[in-house]
Parts: structure tokens; C-alpha cells; sequence
């Protein structure tokens, strides 16, 4: 595994995923706002599309 730190991605501007429309994801976002969704956190729109893994018995 590597890792790398934040000196190595330090000044670099983070390149948008290839197919993604940002005005789409924009408008989109604006709009869950709008209609008072949250989209991270507990409860959030992300976090019941795409559940934690369930954890081992304790």
C-alpha cells in the first residue's frame, strides 16, 4: 500500500472525476438543500444509499 502525504498533493488542485457535470452535481446539491435533505451525515441522503458494513459481534 502506498501513502502518500500531504506535502506530495500539497498546490495541486484536485482534477474533477471524468464524466462528472459539475453544474449538474451543483444544481442537484442546491436543490436537496432547498427541500432541507441533508446529503452527509447521520441520516443523510449517503448514508442510507450506501450503509456502513455491519460490524462483527462485540
Amino acid at each position: 500500500m502506498t501513502d502518500v502525504s500531504d506535502t506530495e498533493t500539497e498546490g495541486r488542485a484536485e482534477e474533477p472525476a471524468a464524466g462528472v457535470d459539475d453544474e449538474l452535481v451543483a444544481q442537484l446539491v442546491a436543490r436537496a438543500q432547498a427541500d432541507g435533505l441533508r446529503l452527509t451525515g447521520e441520516g443523510g441522503l449517503l448514508q442510507q444509499q450506501f450503509p456502513p458494513p455491519p460490524r462483527g459481534e462485540q
